[in-house]
């Protein structure tokens, strides 16, 4: 629980809520590692085209299976579930928004009413 309270007093310290700070912790971590892939990606393409000399249908069967060792890579499905807790919980707050603003405006003639009355 301590834990969430500290997520909670981050987030509200940079002026976000718990959903914002944890889609914004989510990107970092996903442009990290796609800054990676990229430089993994170039190198491995150099090295079988320039220094191994491998041909362009092998090049493409690699990348064929390398493609589908990604798709089974636990990570994007961990930033999938992560996501869609992200829009439910985004979800959530916008309802709630919406209700309190629905409250104050059934409020509101009430109050016009006391105060000119």
């Amino acid at each position: 629980m301590t834990s969430h309270r500290r997520r909670k007093q981050k987030a509200r310290s940079l002026g976000l809520t718990e959903a914002e700070l944890q889609l914004c912790e989510l990107l970092g971590q996903v442009l990290e590692l796609l800054r990676w892939n990229q430089v993994l990606g170039y190198s491995n393409q150099y090295l079988l085209h320039e220094k191994l000399a491998v041909s362009a249908d092998e090049r493409h069967r690699v990348m064929r299976a390398a493609a589908a060792a990604v798709e089974q890579d636990g990570r994007l499905q961990d930033w999938g579930k992560r996501l869609l807790e992200i829009q439910e919980s985004l979800q959530r707050i916008e309802a709630n928004l919406r209700l309190k603003a629905a409250d104050e405006d059934v409020d509101e003639p009430g109050r016009r009413e006391a105060a000119g009355g």
